[in-house]
């Protein structure tokens, strides 16, 4: 008589949805502790077990991590050795059906390269949000069925990503899933259409909480968090996408840094700030200086705001992508540069005071640079400062300028940001607040690979270009930038050929 070997597995309801959801993409993400691992390990075993010939792959970062927290558990469960038998040196779980459940790890970015030949029916990859977006979109490329016919056809190809907030692809992860539609509403991800599919991938998130899992102790669990930043704490015990994990903007809030939009006076400093980009996106800002004044209904509730004099305000924007997340317009710089002067016009915004942009855009390689296309393209009507490229620098002063000085007002003594910007920058408040720190160097603020950080970079040309001035140093370094400016608008010529004096 034949072995009977029944699974020894009982979903919770979250993991019931995962299991039962025939769509393409599954994002279980959220929350520490409901058993997103266990889920999509287990619905990888199920794939394989009811589908002949499924190749299945399950990704984590690391080997280590890979051991401790499936591998080894995939061998606890027993099977028996006529169902499916784990082998050591292929790292993989062979069914006695045919199909395959390998166990694959990338720790560096390169590593990923070598899955470039495979073909995966299930994918799964834990932790998602600590792999790279890079890593997970390629990996998501070798999904596909060529001539396997699965016995389930409504639920493959079928790729499962379950992560908790925070990590190099929480933007990516959250762009694709959460922003999209409501939890646990189907929805088709743009990103992935193709002319045989032109709706794209058919997706879900289901949102994990600590309550899920009916075996957590949610008391004890979640007061393992206590001793995090509020920002990790929330991230991970409440599995809120929007509160970042190393945060490298953490005081930037819409509550204090946001105001309804308005026209700031005429009369006031106007600058405009441009980060450049073609496969990735350019970002242009247009600031104003506040000389010391009152907005009505600041934010939209009726209470009045004192912007204090020398507070930079983000009132304008123009971001040049082509509708997906950290993927460029590929505009000619001349059109981007007949582009601005159209704004300003129809905007009714007065002449700027100067204009800053990244001072890579004066390099000429193999023609014109970036700045003589757009002054040509204007007739001279576009004149540039070179925006400052020392992060350390930059990051220090938009912290500055995001945590705010002390001001004497009638009411006493109040600290007031002096960085603002208005509600209708959407590109602002929906790429800041998500950057997230360097690793290896906090200091320098947002790490520069894997992040949609052109509009960042954008504002710490603005804020760098008219710092607020509080030492003899400060002003000696103004003064100096001054000094060239005027050199230049004098006699033109080579930027670089300005040299710092001792």
């Amino acid at each position: 008589m034949a072995e009977v070997w029944q699974l020894d597995y009982t979903p919770t309801p979250k993991q019931a949805l995962l299991h039962g959801a025939k769509v393409t993409q599954i994002f279980f993400g959220g929350a520490a502790g409901p058993g997103k691992s266990h889920g999509i390990r287990m619905d990888g075993l199920l794939a394989c077990l009811e589908n002949p010939g499924c190749q299945a792959g399950l990704f984590r970062r690391t080997y280590p991590e890979l051991e401790a927290n499936h591998i080894r558990k995939i061998r606890q469960l027993e099977i028996p050795k006529t169902v499916a038998e784990y082998s050591e040196t292929r790292k993989q779980l062979e069914f006695y059906n045919g199909s395959i459940l390998r166990f694959c790890f990338a720790e560096n970015e390169a590593d990923i390269h070598k899955h470039q030949g495979d073909e995966f029916h299930w994918l799964g990859v834990d932790e998602a949000a600590l792999m790279t977006r890079y890593q997970l979109t390629y990996i998501r490329s070798r999904v596909r069925l060529g001539n396997w016919k699965p016995v389930q056809a409504d639920y493959f190809p079928r790729i499962c990503f379950g992560s908790n907030p925070g990590g190099p692809a929480h933007n990516f992860l959250k762009n694709t899933f959460i922003d999209p539609a409501l939890p646990l509403t189907v929805f088709y991800d743009k990103t992935t259409a193709s002319k045989q599919n032109p709706r794209g991938w058919s997706s879900v998130f289901i949102p994990a909480r600590m309550s899920d899992n009916p075996h957590l102790d949610e008391a004890m669990y979640a007061g393992s968090f206590t001793s995090m930043t509020p920002e990790r704490a929330r991230a991970l015990r409440d599995g809120d996408w929007n509160a970042i994990a190393g945060a490298a903007l953490s005081n930037l809030s819409p509550e204090k840094h946001m105001l309804r939009p308005f026209s700031p006076p005429r009369h006031w400093t106007h600058i405009m700030a441009m980060d450049w980009g073609t496969a990735k996106p350019f970002s242009v800002g247009w600031y104003a200086i506040s000389e010391g004044a009152v907005l009505k209904n600041a934010r939209g509730d009726g209470n009045d705001l004192w912007l204090p004099p020398g507070a930079m305000i983000r009132f304008k924007e123009w971001y040049g992508w082509n509708g997906e997340a950290d993927q460029g317009s590929r505009m000619e710089s001349n059109r981007v540069a007949l582009g601005i002067l159209k704004r300003e016009e129809e905007w009714n915004l007065p002449p700027m005071d100067y204009r800053v942009i990244d001072s890579q855009c004066w390099a000429s390689l193999d023609g014109p640079s970036v700045v003589s296309r757009m002054r040509e393209a204007t007739e001279g009507r576009m004149n540039f400062r070179q925006g400052r490229r020392d992060r350390k620098a930059n990051y220090t002063e938009v912290m500055f300028r995001l945590g705010g000085e002390v001001f004497d007002l009638d009411g006493g003594e109040q600290m007031l940001p002096t960085l603002y910007a208005t509600q209708n920058c959407e590109h602002f408040w929906r790429t800041l607040p998500t950057l997230i720190l360097d690793a290896t160097d906090p200091e320098k603020g947002p790490a520069t690979r894997d992040q949609e950080d052109h509009v960042y970079d954008e504002v710490c040309f603005a804020t760098s270009s008219n710092p607020r001035v509080t030492t003899k140093d400060d002003r000696k370094e103004q003064e100096y930038s001054d000094f060239v400016e005027r050199y230049r608008a004098g006699r033109g010529g080579d930027p670089y050929a300005i040299k710092r004096r001792a």
